[in-house]
Formats: structure tokens, C-alpha cells, sequence
């Protein structure tokens, strides 16, 4: 049964959904990668083979992709998918466009359009400026309101994203799978609306290569060889034309799609004369390199995408790469993980290394801190640890020597053992430890207080307020295991936990501390490796403080947010002064209280201007080890008040925060002259609505005041938030 041509604006919608089938893993993003499919439908006796003719037509076709100014989602799928570069004016355009809309489009394919061709561009979809697709699109709407070509792209989408959300969704993929097979006809076909066919098929409805091939594509993903699948292919094969194509270069482009997503050779699919869906798209490409709808048809830029995405699809398929998925090496963040080094009686370092494999990690930063370590090679090739800094395996024991581990920002920890190839992300830990096989690490502390009778948990504590703590250990095996014997000290206060794992402490003064656990053994091996937790202890609440009320109405819920965490208290019990200055020292405390960070022994060797006895000298000396402040002048200025300017770039240097857009989105009339790096760290604060400035301007050399600080430490910390802290691990 021939197909006729897809009218006008269904094909414009089919081009965005053809672009949306296709997932690129992007750089920094969690798409998974996907694994070899099993026997569905016919498949070649041989191997599938891209012809040369086949290289040419893309070649051909690859000037007029790059020509589209700027580019289209689809063609940036598409050339990614084909190894090519896509220009990065096409990311600076589309991070405009999220930023304006914060992912809010009227269509879920417009949505899944934006999110394929962002990630094929290298952008993470999961952090755009803080900005997560993923729930966005699971929350949409019109999820059913585009009807098959809707639903099967947009499970596609959805099925390979992992971004780790906590927020509360509508849909979830195994619905819109249900969601999509219901739909099914009973001839195996598929429809392109629900007005065609009702939502459960319950009448016949006339099928649409379109739809049917959409959804084939997306049970390639999650059931290849399903019953569905196998009458899809069977109705598909039925449609097929004495010319071997599907009725015009949009059906045909999208079988052969389907068709190589299933594994399946569409050369296989030939007719008497020879003829079949390859050799049928060919035949529509002029000598211009452009593609027609029909045989005699006008040419169009949109068909001249869509053969080429199914021309480089087949291509990856012949080349036994994953068709639809362009895998893209995750950048490695220089800074993006915490590191601790740890012997077996006191810590060796401490600081911030790479993300990436685990064991290069650690020897990246050994190599950073210019410890000395050497390694063993096993007969198999493989690496370890034998010694650092001169601590070398076998200390105690022929079983003792230097172990890893990592723990995700969501605190579940991961041992080599148990995840071969442990592999880090930005805002991971990374513990590197001397210990035996039977060495747990800590995983939890249960903190609770009495508040009027009652018994209060987690973090953060009121200021003056005892607390008890149980300590939670975890081994290769289990966690969340009673930790016996672990010595604890916060804020200038030790005890050892007893039989049950608790620990008691009196009341602490507001701040962000930090809980340092050991269980050290003379002659011996620890029993736990040592660790590092943060504590948050609550500065009085905005009431208590006699001038509350010259707290800006713009400024009172992140200045109560900021009290309540401890990373601000007031001037003294009573004052909170709310417009006074901050200095340069002061906020960068301020920035290491939200870090979590613990300041550095005192020292004057930092800043030429800094003396060691300063109380800020410690934590002026972390900031500059973080990449915080800047010491190229060789002074700080540690006591002058700090500008909206400085407060921009230490910000941004905190946080590490990207751009995502263009400068011109910016708009703000008084930032042109003035550095290169104090303008990309407006542009970083601003499109992370960190600080926007007002009526169009940033006044970079105003002062910034108390309230000011408060509110870019809260906004800070939403953006951040769960990525700043490696591990919150109260309850």
C-alpha cells in the first residue's frame, strides 16, 4: 500500500520529532549509554554496509546544515551524531532561550526538541544555571496532547535521563511507555493523534508511517524484542513502495531510523527490482545537495536534515556504534571533588581534586600536592597504591595498605570492589585511606536535642542547645552500621562514642563546624577511617534581634534562611545591622561557611598585607587554596569594604559557576569597561540569579551591606544546592 506525502505541517512537527528520537549523551550530563539489543524483526544475513555513495550524500548535505543561522535543533542532533562539530553559537542562542523561558514551552516536543539538541551541542540538561529539564519535561502538562510522535519522543527522552531530582514529577517513563502501547491498533500500527484513533485504540484507525516508525524507535529503548515491536515492523513492512521508501523522504527517513534503532538492516528490506529504503532516499538528493519530499517535489531544508539524521543513524549502525546515542566524554571538573587523604594516625591532605576515574584522581592530587606515592602493577596490568609519604603497604599487617573510597553527593558510599571503574562526578568525595578489607568508613551521624520535652533530629541545631549523636559506620558489605569506639571532635569539644555508637555535646555558638571522627589504634590499623562532616548550628531567628525591622522586605526570608543554616549571625546578641558594610574578609568567610569549608591553620604567608594573628588570617589562606580570591597583587585588602564587583567574581569563583548564554542577554549598561574576568562573573552571577542588578544597571563599585551578603549567600546556596556539599549526612 503506497503512502502518500506528509502534509506540510505535520512534516514540520516530524522534523522536531525525528531531532527529539535522537538522545546525545552531552558533557557534564547523566545520559546513559545504550547497550546492544536482541534479534527483532529481519535482520541481514551479512553485516549492514554504508556505502560510499552513501558518505558522499552526506558530505553534500553537510554545508547546507552548517548554513542554518542560527542552527536547528535537529541539525545540531544530527551533525553531532555524525562526529561533527556543533558551532557554539547554537549553545550561546538555545542557553539563551532556556534561560528566558526556564524550560516552559507550550509543546512537550518543542521541550524534548530543545533538550536533545542542547545535550547534542555538550550542554547538561539536568543544569542549565541551576535550571533541571528533566522535571520540567516529567511535569509538562500537554504530555499527551501531541498524541504517538509526542509520547514516543518524549520517552525516549526521559528514559535515558538521569538527573537525580528530588522534586515530585506527574509522569515517570514506564507511564508514558503504558501511555504509548496502549495506542497501538490491532493491525500493529500506530496513529498520529488521539482524535485518529482514542487512546485505547478501541476503533480502527487509519496507521501513519510516521507514528508507527516514531514508536518503534522509542520501544528500541526499553523492549526490542516485544510483541508490540514485532507487529509494528510487520505493518511497517506492508507500507512499503514499489520504489522501496515509505511514500516521501520524511516516512522513508523515519523507517530507516526505526529500522536501525532495532538493530535491523533497512537494506535487508528490498523489493523485486532490487529497490529499498537506503537506495530510495538516495535517489531524492539533487546535485545541490539538498533533499526533496517527493521524487519531483520542492527541496526543503527540513527533509534535507531528516535524510541526513537517518543517513548518519544507518552509518552508526553499519559501524557497530550505538545508533541513536553519541556518547560524549564527561569533561573532567579540575576542582569539582573533594579529597581526603587519610594514614593511619592523622591526615596526610586535604583539598579539592578532579573528577573523572577514582584512581586518577587520587594521583592527580597526590601529584597536585606534591606528595610523594608509589604504585604496584599486578601481573594483569592493574595499578595500586603502595605507598604515601613514605607510609607504605603492610604497616600492621600483609593485608594493610592504601584503600578508596567515594561517596556521591547524595551520600551513598561506593568501593572499588564493588563498582569497578569507581567513577567520580562534580561534587563527590573522594577518600583515600590506609586501612584493612575490615576498615569501614562513617556514613551517617543521627543528631538529636530536647526542644519543651520533646525530642528534636537533624541538622541544622539551635545555637546553646546540647545534642546527642549516633555515629553510623559502613563497611564492603553493609552500612549504616553502629560505630563503637570513634573518637569525635567539634568545636573544641572530644568524646568517644559508646556501645550504642552516641556521643554527647554541649551547646555550640552559630557557624558552620566541622565533625572530625577517628578511630585510630596504637600499633594497629584503624578500625575506621577518619572523616569529615559538616554541622550547621542556627544563629537566633530575625525576631530576636532589636532592628529586624530595617531589614529590607525584599531581604527578610534569605536573611532568616541564612540565620537559620549558621551562615550568619548578628553583629553581636541583640544587633543584627543589616545595612552596614561587609569587608573583603568578612564575606569570604561568609563564602567558606556555605562551601562548608574549614579555614587553614593561621598564617601571614597568603596575602603580603594579612598577618597571621588576624583571626581572618586561616580562612583568607583557604579561600586562595580554593581559587576564592585572587593573590596575583600580593594584598588583600582584607579590612575595606567589599564591592558588588569583588563580591561577583568570589561568588562565581565559589561556586564555579559557568556561563550559559550570550554577554548581550545581559543588558546591563554600566559593566563595558570593565575587565574580561569581572564581566564573565557578572554574566555568571546574573543568569544564575545570583545577583541581576537594577533598572538595567550592576553598579559594579557600590558597597555591599550585610543583607545584601546574606541574600547572595542564600541564592548561592540554592544553586549549589545538593552539589556544594559532597555529603549531608544528618537525619
Amino acid at each position: 500500500m503506497k503512502q502518500g506525502s506528509v502534509h506540510s505541517k505535520t512534516r514540520w512537527m516530524v522534523t522536531l520529532l525525528i531531532a527529539l528520537a535522537v538522545v546525545v549523551q552531552s558533557a557534564g550530563s547523566a545520559w546513559a549509554a545504550e547497550g546492544g539489543n536482541g534479534d527483532a524483526g529481519e535482520r541481514s544475513p551479512g553485516s549492514p554496509i554504508f556505502t560510499e555513495e552513501m558518505e558522499k550524500a552526506l558530505e553534500k548535505a553537510e554545508p547546507l546544515l552548517y548554513a542554518q543561522l542560527p542552527q536547528s535543533d535537529w541539525a545540531a542532533v544530527a551533525l553531532a551524531l555524525n562526529g561533527k562539530e556543533v558551532p557554539d553559537s547554537y549553545l550561546r542562542h538555545k542557553g539563551d532561550e532556556l534561560l528566558d523561558n526556564r524550560g516552559k514551552y507550550d509543546k512537550v516536543s518543542e521541550l524534548t526538541r530543545s533538550m536533545a539538541g542542547y545535550a547534542a551541542a555538550g550542554g547538561d540538561v539536568t543544569f542549565i544555571a541551576g535550571l533541571d529539564l528533566y522535571p520540567v519535561l516529567m511535569n509538562h502538562p500537554g504530555m499527551e496532547a501531541e498524541g504517538v510522535p509526542g509520547l514516543a519522543v518524549a520517552y525516549r527522552v526521559a528514559n535515558r535521563s538521569m538527573s537525580g531530582t528530588l522534586a515530585r514529577t506527574e509522569w515517570y517513563p514506564d507511564l508514558i511507555y503504558y501511555k504509548l502501547v496502549e495506542r497501538q491498533a490491532k493491525d500493529g500500527s500506530w496513529a498520529l493523534s488521539d482524535n485518529e484513533a482514542g487512546t485505547t485504540q478501541k476503533a480502527e484507525a487509519t496507521g501513519s508511517v510516521t507514528a508507527t516508525s516514531l514508536a518503534l524507535t522509542a520501544l528500541a529503548e526499553g523492549a526490542p524484542d516485544s510483541e508490540e515491536v514485532r507487529r509494528g515492523l510487520e505493518w511497517l513492512k506492508a507500507q512499503q513502495t514499489d520504489d522501496g521508501g515509505f511514500g516521501g523522504t520524511s516516512d522513508t527517513a523515519l523507517a530507516v531510523i526505526a529500522l536501525s534503532a532495532l538493530r535491523i538492516d533497512a537494506a535487508t528490506w528490498t523489493r523485486a527490482d532490487g529497490s529499498h529504503p537506503l537506495r530510495d532516499l538516495l535517489s531524492r538528493q539533487t546535485d545541490g545537495g539538498r533533499f526533496a519530499q517527493d521524487g519531483d517535489g520542492a527541496m526543503s531544508l527540513t527533509e534535507t536534515t531528516q535524510a541526513y539524521l537517518a543517513l548518519t543513524v544507518y552509518k552508526r549502525f553499519a559501524n557497530g556504534e550505538a545508533p541513536l546515542n553519541a556518547i560524549r566524554k564527561r569533561p573532567v571538573a579540575a576542582n569539582g571533588v573533594k579529597v581526603s587523604v587519610e594514614g593511619p594516625e592523622g591526615t596526610i591532605a586535604q583539598g579539592r581534586g578532579q573528577s573523572g576515574e577514582g584512581f586518577a584522581s587520587a594521583l592527580a592530587f597526590l601529584d597536585r600536592e606534591g606528595i610523594a606515592y608509589k604504585l604496584n602493577t599486578d601481573p594483569q596490568g592493574g595499578k595500586t597504591i603502595d605507598s604515601i609519604a613514605g607510609i607504605a603497604a603492610g604497616r600492621y599487617g600483609a593485608k594493610d595498605g592504601w584503600k578508596l573510597a567515594a561517596r556521591s553527593k547524595l551520600g551513598t558510599w561506593m568501593f572499588p570492589e564493588n563498582f569497578p571503574g569507581l567513577s567520580l562526578a562534580d561534587g563527590d568525595e573522594l577518600l583515600v585511606y590506609y586501612g584493612s578489607d575490615n576498615t569501614a568508613v562513617l556514613d551517617m551521624l543521627v543528631i538529636e536535642w530536647n526542644y519543651e520535652g520533646q525530642t528534636i533530629g537533624g541538622s541544622p541545631i539551635p545555637a546553646g542547645k546540647p545534642f546527642r549523636m549516633e555515629v553510623k559506620k559502613a563497611n564492603r558489605q553493609l552500612g549504616y552500621l553502629v560505630a563503637q569506639g570513634v573518637t569525635v571532635r567539634i568545636g573544641g569539644q572530644t568524646a568517644v562514642s559508646d556501645a550504642q555508637g552516641k556521643v554527647s555535646f554541649g551547646g555550640l555558638t552559630p557557624g558552620v563546624y566541622r565533625i572530625e571522627t577517628t578511630a585510630y589504634r596504637k600499633n594497629a590499623v584503624p578500625t575506621v577511617a577518619k572523616g569529615s562532616f559538616p554541622l550547621h548550628v542556627s544563629a537566633p531567628e530575625l525576631s530576636a534581634y532589636k532592628d529586624e525591622k530595617q531589614v529590607s522586605s525584599w531581604a527578610r526570608d534569605e536573611l532568616s534562611f541564612i540565620l537559620r543554616e549558621g551562615y550568619m549571625e548578628g553583629v553581636d546578641a541583640k544587633t543584627l545591622a543589616p545595612k552596614q558594610a561587609l569587608t573583603r574578609a568578612q564575606y569570604v568567610v561568609l563564602l567558606l561557611r556555605l562551601l562548608e569549608e574549614a579555614a587553614l591553620p593561621k598564617t601571614g604567608t597568603t596575602f603580603s598585607d594579612v598577618a597571621a594573628s588576624a583571626w581572618y588570617s586561616g580562612a583568607l589562606a583557604k579561600a586562595a587554596k580554593l581559587g576564592i580570591t585572587d593573590r596575583s597583587s600580593g594584598a588583600f585588602e582584607p579590612n575595606r569594604a567589599i564591592t558588588r564587583e569583588e563580591a561577583a567574581i568570589m561568588a562565581a569563583n565559589a561556586g564555579r559557576l559557568a556561563t550559559y548564554g550570550s554577554a548581550e542577554r545581559m543588558a546591563l549598561s554600566d559593566i563595558g569597561g570593565l575587565s574580561a574576568a569581572s564581566r564573565q562573573a557578572i554574566q555568571a552571577v546574573f543568569e544564575h540569579s545570583v545577583m541581576t542588578g537594577s533598572d538595567g544597571k550592576f553598579h559594579p563599585r557600590q558597597t555591599l551591606v550585610r543583607e545584601q551578603a546574606a541574600a547572595i549567600l542564600a541564592r548561592l546556596h540554592a544553586v549549589l544546592s545538593p552539589y556544594h556539599s559532597a555529603y549531608y549526612p544528618f537525619s
